[in-house]
């Protein structure tokens, strides 16, 4: 299977999945350069969004309609995946979940600010899903109650995901809590034993995700049914840009379910 990937796994994490070909964090077009490859099992677990532009979700349902199995978690993999799942992407984890349910939504609930690959994809910031998962785990835990934790995510949310870090988190929260009056949510005890715990007790949402979507999609299963392609001036545009010639006939797909057409989109 071929994976994009970065910081959510540990250089550690790859060494368990040895028939895997490790590609870096996905970005527009990417994808696309596998169309020659319809057979293969793609899963997007790292892909970049600010400063690069992201995978894009034509590109996604043209390897599907070509009978690419295409799994997604963990970070911008969750995303799209959640968005195409109605054409037959696979999503593993909870952070796909919560987007597929609607209880997150925004693309910076999974961003983060990473190192280049001679670094290895070093995490440089948090992402609010494990701050949300953490904190989850926290109260579970009884280091702090449940209206701390929520005085704490949202500090965290209100920070840039490129800054966000867990000291400036707590620190935030911290001022935000001198400047209210009356019964305040937040014991200055409940920081500090939260400051102390995190080092053991952290989260990482994204890489259980990972480990996930990889160990279940390198299990064999059957073929589902393939979307129907849709060809678009938005798809001709991105595959000139990333030299890939649509109009060049290919060898075609392992057989399957006949081809079906696309859900509708709301």
């Amino acid at each position: 299977m071929i994976v994009f990937a970065g910081p959510s796994l540990a250089a550690e994490d790859r060494t368990h999945f040895p028939g895997a070909e490790w590609r870096p964090p996905a970005e527009a077009g990417d994808l696309l350069r596998l169309l020659d490859r319809p057979s293969e099992r793609i899963v997007l677990i790292d892909g970049y969004f600010d400063h690069r532009p992201a995978p894009r979700h034509k590109e996604i349902l043209h390897l599907l309609a070509g009978g690419a199995e295409i799994w997604g978690a963990a970070s911008i993999g969750a995303l799209r995946a959640a968005e195409m799942a109605p054409f037959g992407m696979i999503g593993v984890g909870a952070i796909f979940r919560a987007y597929a349910d609607g209880r997150i939504a925004a693309d910076d609930e999974v961003a983060l600010a990473h190192g280049p690959a001679e670094w290895r994809w070093r995490p440089l910031s948090v992402p609010l899903v494990d701050v949300r998962a953490t904190l989850c785990r926290a109260v579970r835990e009884k280091v702090v109650g449940a209206a701390e934790a929520r005085a704490v995510r949202n500090a965290a949310a209100s920070i840039h995901y490129a800054e966000r870090m867990w000291e400036p988190v707590l620190e935030l929260t911290q001022s935000s809590a001198a400047g209210w009056t009356g019964n305040a949510v937040l014991r200055p005890e409940a920081i500090a034993g939260l400051r102390a715990w995190l080092p053991s007790g952290a989260v990482s949402q994204k890489r259980l995700d990972a480990l996930a979507c990889l160990s279940a999609a390198a299990v064999p299963r059957p073929k589902g049914p393939r979307p129907e392609a849709v060809r678009t001036l938005f798809l001709d545009l991105l595959a000139r840009e990333s030299g890939v010639d649509l109009d060049r006939p290919r060898a075609p797909a392992p057989a399957g379910p006949p081809a079906t057409p696309a859900a509708p989109r709301g």
